[in-house]
Protein backbone atom coordinates (compact mmCIF):
# COMPACT_ATOMS: atom_id res chain seq x y z
CA UNK A 1 0.00 0.00 0.00
CA UNK A 2 1.44 3.23 -0.54
CA UNK A 3 2.25 5.96 1.72
CA UNK A 4 -0.90 8.50 0.12
CA UNK A 5 -3.51 5.24 0.75
CA UNK A 6 -2.28 4.97 4.02
CA UNK A 7 -2.31 8.56 5.06
CA UNK A 8 -5.72 8.75 3.42
CA UNK A 9 -7.19 6.04 5.57
CA UNK A 10 -5.70 7.47 8.71
CA UNK A 11 -7.55 10.32 8.23
CA UNK A 12 -10.50 9.05 7.18
CA UNK A 13 -10.44 6.57 10.34
CA UNK A 14 -9.77 9.24 12.50
CA UNK A 15 -12.53 11.24 11.44
CA UNK A 16 -15.13 8.73 11.77
CA UNK A 17 -14.69 7.79 15.03
CA UNK A 18 -14.90 11.39 16.10
CA UNK A 19 -18.05 11.96 14.23
CA UNK A 20 -19.24 8.80 16.48
CA UNK A 21 -18.55 11.14 19.38
CA UNK A 22 -15.78 9.60 21.19
CA UNK A 23 -13.46 11.66 23.26
CA UNK A 24 -10.38 13.48 20.97
CA UNK A 25 -7.81 12.06 23.43
CA UNK A 26 -9.04 7.86 22.37
CA UNK A 27 -9.12 8.88 18.83
CA UNK A 28 -5.72 10.47 18.41
CA UNK A 29 -4.23 7.80 20.87
CA UNK A 30 -6.53 4.57 19.21
CA UNK A 31 -5.76 5.70 15.88
CA UNK A 32 -1.63 5.69 15.84
CA UNK A 33 -2.41 2.22 17.66
CA UNK A 34 -4.03 0.58 15.60
CA UNK A 35 -2.27 1.94 12.60
CA UNK A 36 1.08 1.29 14.24
CA UNK A 37 0.29 -2.02 14.74
CA UNK A 38 -0.85 -3.12 11.42
CA UNK A 39 2.15 -1.06 9.50
CA UNK A 40 4.90 -1.77 12.19
CA UNK A 41 5.05 -4.09 14.73
CA UNK A 42 4.58 -4.44 18.25
CA UNK A 43 8.60 -3.60 18.99
CA UNK A 44 8.90 -0.43 17.20
CA UNK A 45 5.21 0.50 18.75
CA UNK A 46 6.01 -0.13 22.10
CA UNK A 47 9.67 1.31 22.08
CA UNK A 48 8.34 4.35 20.48
CA UNK A 49 5.26 5.08 22.86
CA UNK A 50 7.96 4.73 25.85
CA UNK A 51 10.33 7.16 24.30
CA UNK A 52 6.75 9.68 23.65
CA UNK A 53 5.22 9.63 27.25
CA UNK A 54 8.98 10.05 28.57
CA UNK A 55 10.14 13.34 26.29
CA UNK A 56 6.42 14.72 27.65
CA UNK A 57 7.06 13.96 31.15
CA UNK A 58 10.44 15.29 31.56
CA UNK A 59 9.53 18.35 29.32
CA UNK A 60 10.57 21.56 31.93
CA UNK A 61 8.30 23.40 29.42
CA UNK A 62 5.14 22.12 31.08
CA UNK A 63 5.67 22.95 34.34
CA UNK A 64 3.95 26.09 34.44
CA UNK A 65 0.87 24.83 32.79
CA UNK A 66 -0.37 24.12 36.25
CA UNK A 67 0.55 26.87 38.49
CA UNK A 68 -0.94 28.97 35.58
CA UNK A 69 -4.36 27.10 35.65
CA UNK A 70 -3.91 27.39 39.68
CA UNK A 71 -3.29 31.04 39.33
CA UNK A 72 -6.55 31.14 36.81
CA UNK A 73 -8.50 29.19 39.18
CA UNK A 74 -7.94 30.98 42.20
CA UNK A 75 -8.43 34.08 40.72
CA UNK A 76 -11.68 33.09 39.54
CA UNK A 77 -12.85 31.76 43.40
CA UNK A 78 -11.45 35.31 44.93
CA UNK A 79 -14.07 37.24 43.37
CA UNK A 80 -11.47 38.88 41.33
CA UNK A 81 -13.52 39.00 37.79
CA UNK A 82 -16.71 39.93 39.23
CA UNK A 83 -15.13 42.91 40.67
CA UNK A 84 -13.04 43.81 37.27
CA UNK A 85 -16.23 44.03 35.54
CA UNK A 86 -17.95 46.05 37.97
CA UNK A 87 -15.00 48.43 38.00
CA UNK A 88 -14.78 48.82 33.91
CA UNK A 89 -18.77 48.18 33.45
CA UNK A 90 -19.24 51.48 35.57
CA UNK A 91 -16.31 53.22 33.65
CA UNK A 92 -17.79 52.42 30.08
CA UNK A 93 -21.34 51.67 30.66
CA UNK A 94 -22.11 55.38 29.58
CA UNK A 95 -21.39 55.27 26.23
CA UNK A 96 -23.13 53.38 23.33
CA UNK A 97 -21.83 50.09 23.00
CA UNK A 98 -19.28 50.63 26.25
CA UNK A 99 -21.00 47.42 28.03
CA UNK A 100 -20.07 45.48 24.75
CA UNK A 101 -16.21 47.41 24.97
CA UNK A 102 -16.09 46.91 28.70
CA UNK A 103 -16.41 43.15 28.27
CA UNK A 104 -13.62 43.18 25.44
CA UNK A 105 -11.45 45.08 27.86
CA UNK A 106 -12.37 42.40 30.79
CA UNK A 107 -11.59 39.55 28.18
CA UNK A 108 -8.09 40.37 27.34
CA UNK A 109 -7.27 40.74 31.06
CA UNK A 110 -8.94 37.58 32.36
CA UNK A 111 -7.23 36.04 29.29
CA UNK A 112 -3.67 37.53 30.36
CA UNK A 113 -4.73 36.48 34.34
CA UNK A 114 -5.94 33.18 33.61
CA UNK A 115 -4.55 32.02 29.91
CA UNK A 116 -7.67 29.69 29.61
CA UNK A 117 -10.93 30.07 27.05
CA UNK A 118 -13.61 28.16 29.02
CA UNK A 119 -12.71 30.32 32.02
CA UNK A 120 -13.11 33.47 30.50
CA UNK A 121 -16.15 32.22 28.09
CA UNK A 122 -18.38 30.94 31.28
CA UNK A 123 -17.34 33.81 34.22
CA UNK A 124 -18.69 36.64 31.11
CA UNK A 125 -21.69 34.55 29.95
CA UNK A 126 -22.83 34.84 33.72
CA UNK A 127 -21.99 37.97 34.21
CA UNK A 128 -21.74 40.12 31.28
CA UNK A 129 -24.05 39.04 28.89
CA UNK A 130 -27.14 39.56 31.51
CA UNK A 131 -25.78 42.69 32.07
CA UNK A 132 -26.01 43.75 27.97
CA UNK A 133 -29.27 41.83 27.35
CA UNK A 134 -30.79 43.73 30.76
CA UNK A 135 -29.66 47.34 29.44
CA UNK A 136 -31.49 46.19 25.68
CA UNK A 137 -28.45 45.12 23.81
CA UNK A 138 -28.89 43.09 20.85
CA UNK A 139 -28.70 39.66 21.69
CA UNK A 140 -26.21 39.13 18.37
CA UNK A 141 -23.92 41.66 19.65
CA UNK A 142 -24.26 40.64 23.13
CA UNK A 143 -23.25 37.10 22.57
CA UNK A 144 -21.09 37.59 19.44
CA UNK A 145 -18.39 39.62 22.27
CA UNK A 146 -18.56 37.45 24.99
CA UNK A 147 -17.70 34.39 22.80
CA UNK A 148 -15.12 36.02 20.75
CA UNK A 149 -13.74 38.13 23.43
CA UNK A 150 -13.63 35.26 26.18
CA UNK A 151 -11.05 33.25 23.59
CA UNK A 152 -8.22 35.93 23.66
CA UNK A 153 -7.27 33.72 26.44
CA UNK A 154 -5.55 31.43 23.81
CA UNK A 155 -4.03 34.62 22.60
CA UNK A 156 -2.66 36.52 25.18
CA UNK A 157 -0.06 35.50 27.22
CA UNK A 158 0.06 33.94 29.37
CA UNK A 159 -1.71 31.53 27.34
CA UNK A 160 -1.29 27.95 27.67
CA UNK A 161 -1.37 27.61 23.32
CA UNK A 162 1.67 29.48 23.64
CA UNK A 163 3.68 27.36 26.21
CA UNK A 164 2.66 24.37 24.11
CA UNK A 165 3.54 25.75 21.00
CA UNK A 166 6.96 26.86 22.38
CA UNK A 167 7.46 23.06 24.08
CA UNK A 168 7.28 21.93 20.34
CA UNK A 169 9.24 24.06 18.11
CA UNK A 170 11.86 25.47 20.74
CA UNK A 171 10.78 29.01 20.30
CA UNK A 172 11.52 30.88 22.91
CA UNK A 173 8.17 31.37 25.23
CA UNK A 174 9.14 34.97 26.52
CA UNK A 175 9.22 36.04 22.47
CA UNK A 176 6.24 33.96 21.75
CA UNK A 177 4.44 35.79 25.40
CA UNK A 178 5.45 39.32 23.86
CA UNK A 179 4.22 38.43 19.94
CA UNK A 180 0.72 37.25 21.77
CA UNK A 181 0.05 40.31 23.44
CA UNK A 182 0.86 42.39 20.81
CA UNK A 183 -1.52 40.43 18.82
CA UNK A 184 -4.33 40.24 20.76
CA UNK A 185 -4.54 43.40 21.62
CA UNK A 186 -4.64 44.11 18.25
CA UNK A 187 -7.50 41.85 17.94
CA UNK A 188 -8.90 43.42 21.16
CA UNK A 189 -8.71 46.95 19.44
CA UNK A 190 -10.43 45.68 16.06
CA UNK A 191 -13.62 43.92 17.96
CA UNK A 192 -13.60 47.32 20.03
CA UNK A 193 -13.81 49.55 16.36
CA UNK A 194 -16.25 46.98 15.11
CA UNK A 195 -18.74 47.69 18.38
CA UNK A 196 -18.24 50.92 18.17
CA UNK A 197 -19.00 51.00 14.13
CA UNK A 198 -21.80 49.22 14.54
CA UNK A 199 -23.54 51.32 17.15
CA UNK A 200 -22.61 54.19 15.76
CA UNK A 201 -24.90 52.62 12.26
CA UNK A 202 -27.47 51.03 14.66
CA UNK A 203 -27.88 52.85 18.23
CA UNK A 204 -30.41 50.53 19.67
CA UNK A 205 -27.80 47.48 18.98
CA UNK A 206 -26.07 49.03 21.91
CA UNK A 207 -27.62 51.53 24.39
CA UNK A 208 -25.64 53.11 27.46
CA UNK A 209 -26.31 52.97 30.67
CA UNK A 210 -30.06 54.22 32.39
CA UNK A 211 -29.61 57.43 34.42
CA UNK A 212 -31.06 55.23 37.38
CA UNK A 213 -27.99 53.12 37.09
CA UNK A 214 -25.33 55.73 36.63
CA UNK A 215 -27.12 57.52 39.63
CA UNK A 216 -25.80 55.08 41.91
CA UNK A 217 -22.18 55.87 40.92
CA UNK A 218 -20.68 58.46 42.40
CA UNK A 219 -17.03 59.52 42.05
CA UNK A 220 -16.25 58.18 45.64
CA UNK A 221 -17.30 54.93 44.61
CA UNK A 222 -15.78 55.03 41.25
CA UNK A 223 -12.33 55.56 42.70
CA UNK A 224 -13.18 52.94 45.08
CA UNK A 225 -13.87 50.66 42.86
CA UNK A 226 -10.80 51.84 40.91
CA UNK A 227 -8.17 51.22 44.04
CA UNK A 228 -9.98 47.93 45.54
CA UNK A 229 -11.68 46.12 42.12
CA UNK A 230 -9.25 47.35 39.39
CA UNK A 231 -5.99 47.48 40.62
CA UNK A 232 -4.86 44.45 42.67
CA UNK A 233 -5.71 41.59 40.01
CA UNK A 234 -3.77 44.38 37.14
CA UNK A 235 -0.61 44.63 39.06
CA UNK A 236 -0.55 41.04 39.18
CA UNK A 237 -1.19 40.47 35.62
CA UNK A 238 1.76 42.91 34.77
CA UNK A 239 3.76 41.89 37.81
CA UNK A 240 3.91 38.12 36.27
CA UNK A 241 3.94 38.38 32.30
CA UNK A 242 6.41 41.77 33.35
CA UNK A 243 9.24 39.34 34.93
CA UNK A 244 8.50 37.02 32.14
CA UNK A 245 8.94 39.06 28.64
CA UNK A 246 12.17 41.49 30.42
CA UNK A 247 14.37 37.87 31.69
CA UNK A 248 13.50 38.98 35.29
CA UNK A 249 11.91 35.40 35.69
CA UNK A 250 11.44 32.23 33.63
CA UNK A 251 8.08 31.39 32.84
CA UNK A 252 8.14 28.57 35.50
CA UNK A 253 9.36 31.14 38.35
CA UNK A 254 6.59 33.55 37.23
CA UNK A 255 3.77 31.00 36.99
CA UNK A 256 4.67 30.41 40.71
CA UNK A 257 4.70 33.60 40.97
CA UNK A 258 0.92 34.28 39.87
CA UNK A 259 -0.09 31.78 42.12
CA UNK A 260 1.11 33.00 44.96
CA UNK A 261 -0.30 36.67 44.04
CA UNK A 262 -3.80 34.77 43.14
CA UNK A 263 -4.28 33.26 46.47
CA UNK A 264 -2.96 36.63 48.15
CA UNK A 265 -5.75 38.52 46.32
CA UNK A 266 -8.39 35.90 47.36
CA UNK A 267 -7.09 36.96 51.13
CA UNK A 268 -7.68 40.73 50.21
CA UNK A 269 -10.82 39.92 49.18
CA UNK A 270 -11.57 37.54 52.38
CA UNK A 271 -12.52 35.01 49.95
CA UNK A 272 -9.79 32.24 50.41
CA UNK A 273 -11.17 29.09 52.49
CA UNK A 274 -9.33 25.77 53.40
CA UNK A 275 -12.88 25.28 50.61
CA UNK A 276 -11.56 27.29 48.14
CA UNK A 277 -8.25 26.22 48.06
CA UNK A 278 -9.35 22.44 47.46
CA UNK A 279 -11.79 23.69 44.68
CA UNK A 280 -9.13 25.66 42.99
CA UNK A 281 -6.31 22.59 43.32
CA UNK A 282 -9.27 20.28 42.25
CA UNK A 283 -10.14 22.41 39.31
CA UNK A 284 -5.95 23.07 38.54
CA UNK A 285 -6.00 18.72 38.19
CA UNK A 286 -8.55 18.08 36.63
CA UNK A 287 -7.56 20.68 33.54
CA UNK A 288 -4.02 19.62 33.62
CA UNK A 289 -4.67 15.99 33.59
CA UNK A 290 -6.95 16.19 30.31
CA UNK A 291 -4.52 18.86 28.71
CA UNK A 292 -1.66 16.16 29.08
CA UNK A 293 -3.71 13.47 27.96
CA UNK A 294 -4.20 15.29 24.93
CA UNK A 295 -0.94 16.14 24.24
CA UNK A 296 -0.20 12.78 24.93
CA UNK A 297 -2.24 11.36 22.37
CA UNK A 298 -1.95 13.67 19.57
CA UNK A 299 2.04 13.14 19.89
CA UNK A 300 1.88 10.12 19.52
CA UNK A 301 -0.83 10.12 16.53
CA UNK A 302 1.53 12.77 14.76
CA UNK A 303 4.65 10.47 15.36
CA UNK A 304 2.82 7.94 13.82
CA UNK A 305 1.60 9.96 11.11
CA UNK A 306 4.94 11.47 10.21
CA UNK A 307 6.60 7.77 10.25
CA UNK A 308 4.25 6.35 8.10
CA UNK A 309 5.48 9.49 5.43
CA UNK A 310 2.17 11.16 6.13
CA UNK A 311 4.60 14.69 6.07
CA UNK A 312 5.96 13.96 3.28
CA UNK A 313 2.82 13.56 1.53
CA UNK A 314 1.01 16.65 2.94
CA UNK A 315 4.21 18.33 1.75
CA UNK A 316 3.61 17.64 -1.78
CA UNK A 317 0.34 18.00 -1.89
CA UNK A 318 0.46 21.66 -0.25
CA UNK A 319 3.52 22.44 -2.69
CA UNK A 320 2.09 20.87 -5.96
CA UNK A 321 -1.52 23.06 -4.83
CA UNK A 322 0.77 26.25 -4.22
CA UNK A 323 2.86 25.81 -7.30
CA UNK A 324 5.94 27.30 -5.71
CA UNK A 325 4.28 30.92 -4.42
CA UNK A 326 4.84 30.74 -0.60
CA UNK A 327 1.80 33.21 -0.20
CA UNK A 328 -0.37 30.68 -1.91
CA UNK A 329 1.36 27.83 0.26
CA UNK A 330 0.50 29.74 3.34
CA UNK A 331 -3.25 30.65 2.62
CA UNK A 332 -3.65 26.54 1.77
CA UNK A 333 -2.24 25.88 5.31
CA UNK A 334 -4.46 28.46 6.87
CA UNK A 335 -7.13 27.13 5.06
CA UNK A 336 -6.35 23.48 6.09
CA UNK A 337 -6.04 24.54 9.82
CA UNK A 338 -9.00 26.53 9.50
CA UNK A 339 -11.11 23.47 8.22
CA UNK A 340 -9.01 21.59 11.39
CA UNK A 341 -10.30 24.12 13.62
CA UNK A 342 -13.88 23.14 12.93
CA UNK A 343 -13.51 19.19 13.71
CA UNK A 344 -11.05 19.06 16.58
CA UNK A 345 -9.87 20.88 19.95
CA UNK A 346 -7.49 23.81 19.66
CA UNK A 347 -4.46 20.85 21.29
CA UNK A 348 -4.90 18.80 18.58
CA UNK A 349 -4.44 21.04 15.86
CA UNK A 350 -1.93 22.21 17.64
CA UNK A 351 0.21 19.24 18.18
CA UNK A 352 -0.49 17.81 14.77
CA UNK A 353 -0.39 21.03 12.78
CA UNK A 354 3.14 22.25 14.23
CA UNK A 355 5.21 19.07 13.01
CA UNK A 356 3.20 19.26 9.88
CA UNK A 357 3.55 22.60 8.38
CA UNK A 358 6.56 24.30 9.89
CA UNK A 359 9.06 21.79 7.90
CA UNK A 360 7.40 23.07 5.00
CA UNK A 361 7.20 26.73 5.95
CA UNK A 362 10.72 27.64 7.01
CA UNK A 363 12.18 26.87 4.02
CA UNK A 364 10.06 29.50 2.45
CA UNK A 365 11.61 32.24 4.48
CA UNK A 366 8.96 33.11 7.00
CA UNK A 367 9.75 34.71 10.22
CA UNK A 368 8.80 31.48 12.57
CA UNK A 369 7.81 33.83 15.86
CA UNK A 370 5.43 35.32 13.03
CA UNK A 371 3.99 32.05 11.51
CA UNK A 372 3.59 30.94 15.22
CA UNK A 373 1.47 34.17 16.50
CA UNK A 374 -0.60 33.24 12.83
CA UNK A 375 -1.40 29.76 14.11
CA UNK A 376 -2.21 30.87 17.00
CA UNK A 377 -4.91 33.60 15.68
CA UNK A 378 -6.23 30.49 13.63
CA UNK A 379 -6.68 28.30 16.87
CA UNK A 380 -8.42 31.04 18.40
CA UNK A 381 -10.74 31.31 14.95
CA UNK A 382 -11.62 27.70 15.78
CA UNK A 383 -13.30 28.03 18.99
CA UNK A 384 -16.43 29.77 17.15
CA UNK A 385 -16.21 28.15 14.15
CA UNK A 386 -19.10 25.94 13.52
CA UNK A 387 -19.60 22.76 13.62
CA UNK A 388 -17.22 22.13 17.06
CA UNK A 389 -17.36 25.61 17.98
CA UNK A 390 -16.12 25.34 21.99
CA UNK A 391 -16.77 28.56 22.92
CA UNK A 392 -21.11 28.48 22.15
CA UNK A 393 -20.71 25.36 23.94
CA UNK A 394 -18.93 27.44 27.05
CA UNK A 395 -21.36 29.91 26.46
CA UNK A 396 -24.38 27.90 26.06
CA UNK A 397 -24.05 26.15 29.44
CA UNK A 398 -24.70 29.85 31.45
CA UNK A 399 -27.07 31.30 28.67
CA UNK A 400 -30.21 33.00 29.24
CA UNK A 401 -32.80 30.71 27.62
CA UNK A 402 -33.78 33.11 25.17
CA UNK A 403 -29.84 33.07 23.42
CA UNK A 404 -30.19 29.74 21.07
CA UNK A 405 -27.47 27.79 19.93
CA UNK A 406 -28.80 28.95 16.47
CA UNK A 407 -28.58 32.48 17.45
CA UNK A 408 -24.89 31.94 18.84
CA UNK A 409 -24.17 30.69 15.38
CA UNK A 410 -25.38 33.72 13.75
CA UNK A 411 -23.17 36.12 16.41
CA UNK A 412 -20.33 33.85 15.61
CA UNK A 413 -19.52 34.80 12.30
CA UNK A 414 -18.74 38.55 11.81
CA UNK A 415 -15.82 38.28 14.42
CA UNK A 416 -15.14 35.26 12.50
CA UNK A 417 -14.32 38.11 9.62
CA UNK A 418 -12.29 40.32 12.14
CA UNK A 419 -10.23 36.99 13.10
CA UNK A 420 -9.94 36.87 9.00
CA UNK A 421 -9.29 40.70 8.90
CA UNK A 422 -6.61 40.24 11.69
CA UNK A 423 -5.03 37.52 9.42
CA UNK A 424 -5.02 40.00 6.45
CA UNK A 425 -3.10 42.56 8.73
CA UNK A 426 -0.28 40.55 9.86
CA UNK A 427 0.26 39.75 6.68
CA UNK A 428 0.84 43.12 5.06
CA UNK A 429 2.32 44.29 8.28
CA UNK A 430 4.29 41.73 10.33
CA UNK A 431 5.78 44.56 12.72
CA UNK A 432 2.58 44.64 14.52
CA UNK A 433 3.50 40.87 15.77
CA UNK A 434 7.65 41.12 15.85
CA UNK A 435 8.11 44.36 17.03
CA UNK A 436 7.36 43.45 20.69
CA UNK A 437 9.47 41.10 20.70
CA UNK A 438 12.31 42.43 18.58
CA UNK A 439 12.70 44.79 21.10
CA UNK A 440 12.83 42.24 24.05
Amino acid sequence: MSEAAIVAMMFICFLAALFLGSSLCFVLGGTSIIFSMLFWGDTNVISMFVRTTTKIATNTSYVCVPLFILMGAALERSGASEKLFESIHVLMGRLRGGLAIATVAICAMMGAATGIVGASVTIMGMMALPAMLKCGYNKYLASGTVMSAGCLGSLIPPSVILIVYASLSQLSISKLFAGGMSSGLFLSALYACYIVLVCILKPEMGPPLSEEERAKYDMRKIWRLFFISFLPPIVLIIAVLGSIMVGVATPNEASALGAVGAFAIAVIYKKFSWKMLKEACYNTIKTTAMTMWVILAASMFTSVFLGLGGGAVVADMVTTLGAGNKWLILFIILMIIAIMGMLIDSTGILLIGVPLFTPILYPLGFDPLWFALLFAVMIQMSFISPPFAYAIFYLKAVAPPEITTRDMYIASAPFIVIQVVAIVFFCLFPGLITWLPSVL
